[in-house]
């Protein structure tokens, strides 16, 4: 049988009200006495119930998090493990919402986590609209979005890399090793932080005077097959694109083009050169080794739930919303041939 915290109270010899400003508001409690009712609590394996101490404090302990497909993808397992980890160093669960890509089911996941009172919301599945503001200002929780652009009204935080300046400095390391022909596998999906990539590749080229060539760009949705796929568009035009080096958008679709690139009887780096985006684990592992663009994903993790617990006052931290950018680094492996 649950203990209550009733019992708690008669054990440590003060009253309920008490025990319950200790669990909601300990700040309020006198040293010696908190210290009373937190044994009272150990000794009888207390277990307060999160939402009931919601009903009082309006916490609950929980922060929500929006995923777009699983927590099993390439990078996300990273980020969820710096969501995670900064989330416990707070004593704070983490419920996740799986949006399956779909701008439905990212809807219905705010009204989900709004039901099971969560104290804040994580979104990270692709760009936020418009759509959002009505649920966003009903539900009243503060939301700070991760690897995904803000498209809404509603003033809200996101945590990411510069991807426009990561785009030019993939072309930038590429011209820095004679490469002047350079191809791209980009994302389709518009107002994304992987067509902010392809920005940046284009400001590569204007900027060193190479030409672009629309031909030279092929698109995907991020997966092992589109990158095989886009990759083999390329070498049907390559007679006369003359590539010698791809940047793809993401480090999956690296990998599927130079499986491509395999199938078709050429190898990486000495027919074609491959960059990738996201430096996941799988980079380091294949062979050639993937050279790569570096997302901090633990850390963007991490800082997301920094800023809530700022919103929440659980720490004193900055608490404006906008775009804060963290550092991407260059990873040089060996997918890369300099070119004489």
């Amino acid at each position: 049988m649950r203990v209550t915290i009733r019992e708690v109270a008669k054990r440590a010899g003060v009253s309920a009200a008490t025990v319950s400003r200790v669990l909601n508001k300990p700040n309020l409690v006198e040293k010696e006495t908190r210290r009373r009712v937190q044994a009272a609590m150990k000794e009888l394996d207390f277990k307060p119930n999160a939402i009931a101490r919601g009903l009082s404090s309006r916490q609950t302990d929980t922060l929500g998090l929006i995923v777009p497909a699983g927590i099993t993808d390439f990078f996300f397992n990273e980020l969820y493990q710096g969501i995670r980890e900064a989330s416990q160093s707070h004593n704070m669960r983490v419920l996740v919402f799986d949006s399956e890509n779909s701008p439905e089911r990212a809807m219905e996941g705010f009204y989900f986590l709004g039901q099971h009172q969560v104290d804040g919301i994580i979104f990270t599945s692709k760009m936020i609209t418009e759509d959002f503001d009505p649920v966003i200002q009903r539900l009243g929780l503060p939301v700070v979005l991760v690897l995904a652009p803000n498209g809404a009204k509603t003033p809200i935080p996101s945590f990411d890399i510069d991807n426009v300046r990561a785009g030019f400095d993939v072309v930038s390391y590429l011209v820095s090793r004679g490469h002047r022909r350079i191809g791209m596998i980009a994302g389709k999906v518009p107002d994304t932080p992987w067509q902010q990539r392809l920005q940046g590749y284009e400001s590569g080229l204007k900027h060193f005077g190479l030409p672009f060539d629309s031909q030279a760009v092929q698109t995907g949705e991020f997966s092992f097959d589109d990158g095989y796929r886009a990759m083999q568009r390329l070498l049907e035009k390559q007679a006369d694109l003359q590539l010698t080096a791809v940047f793809s958008a993401s480090d999956e679709m690296a990998l599927g083009a130079m499986r491509c690139l395999y199938d078709n009887g050429l190898r990486v780096p000495d027919d074609m050169s491959i960059v990738g985006f996201d430096d996941v684990k799988v980079a380091r592992m294949v062979v050639p080794r993937l050279t790569t663009v570096a997302q901090p994903f633990s850390e963007i993790g991490a800082q997301s739930v920094h800023w809530l617990m700022g919103a929440l006052g659980r720490v004193i931290t900055p608490t404006e919303t906008g775009t804060y950018f963290l550092p991407h680094r260059f990873v040089e492996r060996e997918s890369v041939r300099t070119l004489v």
